[in-house]
C-alpha cells in the first residue's frame, strides 16, 4: 500500500485480483478497467526505469576475426602489425517513442529508435535483444559521447518526422479542410465583429481542436554500451617506412575508424 498510496498507509498490505469470483471469495480488491487502483498501479509503473542501462559483452564477438579484418584494411599501404589492443565501449541511446497523428481522428503508434552517441546517426536496424545484458560497465572503459542526450532525441524525432512525411497525408488534409470550413462558418457568424476577443477565442479553440498535429514523445530510454575494439598499429610500407596508427572497430555499426 505504501508504494501505491504513499507513506500514510504505513505497512498495510493490499490484496487484489483481476478475477471477480476471487475478489468475492477472499474479500480482495477487484482491479478492473477504469478503476482507481488500476490507475495508481499504472502510474507507479510509469515512474520506473525511465532511463535504464544495458551493455553488450565483448566476448559475443570473435576478436581474432575482427583483428584480421582491421589489418586487412591496410593491405594497399603495406604490412600492419598490432602493437597493443584494448576493449572499450561506445554509447548508443535506445528510445521508445510514442507518435500521435491527431486530426479528425487520433492514430497512435510506438517506435524504437537507436542513436549512435558518437556520430549522432540513427541506426537503420535494431540492436539484437538477445545480446543485451542488464546494467552498465566500468566508467573508465566508456568512450566519451559527442552527441548529447537532447541532441540524440532531436535526431530521433527528426527521423520519425521524415518517415511520417513520406506516408499518406490524407488524415492531415481532411483535418485542414474541415478546419477551413469551420472557420468560414465562424467568420460568417461574427461578421463585422472579427476583431472582438470572443472571435479570437473561438478561432483559437477551433484550431486547437482541428489543426492536424504530429506529436512525438519519448516514453522510455536506455543507454546501451556497445563493444569497441581499439588497436594501436605499426604500418610498414613497401619502402620500409614505419608509421603508427590507431584503429577502432565498432562491430554493431560494422565501421572501422582510423587515426
Amino acid at each position: 500500500m505504501k508504494e501505491l498510496d504513499g507513506w500514510r498507509t504505513q505497512a498495510r498490505l493490499l490484496q487484489f485480483t483481476w478475477d471477480r469470483d476471487l475478489a468475492a471469495a477472499y474479500g480482495a480488491e477487484l482491479i478492473s478497467p477504469g478503476s482507481y487502483r488500476l490507475a495508481s498501479i499504472l502510474r507507479l509503473i510509469r515512474q520506473q526505469g525511465i532511463l535504464s542501462r544495458a551493455h553488450i559483452p565483448h566476448h559475443f564477438f570473435h576478436e581474432p576475426s575482427i583483428r584480421k579484418k582491421v589489418l586487412a584494411a591496410f593491405g594497399t599501404e603495406g604490412r600492419a602489425y598490432v602493437l597493443t589492443s584494448s576493449a572499450r565501449y561506445g554509447q548508443y541511446l535506445q528510445l521508445e517513442i510514442s507518435v500521435e497523428a491527431r486530426g479528425l481522428q487520433k492514430k497512435e503508434s510506438l517506435h524504437t529508435v537507436i542513436v549512435n552517441l558518437s556520430s549522432g546517426q540513427v541506426l537503420k536496424f535494431a540492436l539484437p535483444p538477445h545480446l543485451l545484458q542488464a546494467g552498465g560497465v566500468e566508467p573508465e572503459l566508456i568512450n566519451k559521447r559527442k552527441c548529447s542526450l537532447k541532441q540524440a532525441y532531436l535526431r530521433a524525432a527528426e527521423h520519425l518526422s521524415r518517415e511520417f512525411a513520406g506516408e499518406d497525408q490524407s488524415w492531415a488534409q481532411k483535418a485542414r479542410e474541415k478546419m477551413a470550413l469551420e472557420e468560414e462558418k465562424l467568420q460568417a457568424f461574427f461578421q463585422g465583429k472579427t476583431s472582438s476577443p470572443e472571435f479570437a477565442a473561438k478561432q483559437e479553440e477551433l484550431r486547437r481542436r482541428l489543426q492536424p498535429v504530429l506529436a512525438i514523445n519519448a516514453l522510455r530510454a536506455a543507454l546501451v554500451y556497445a563493444p569497441l575494439f581499439h588497436y594501436r598499429l605499426v604500418v610498414v610500407s613497401a619502402g620500409g617506412r614505419e608509421r603508427t596508427k590507431t584503429a577502432t572497430y565498432d562491430p554493431i555499426a560494422n565501421l572501422c575508424a582510423l587515426d
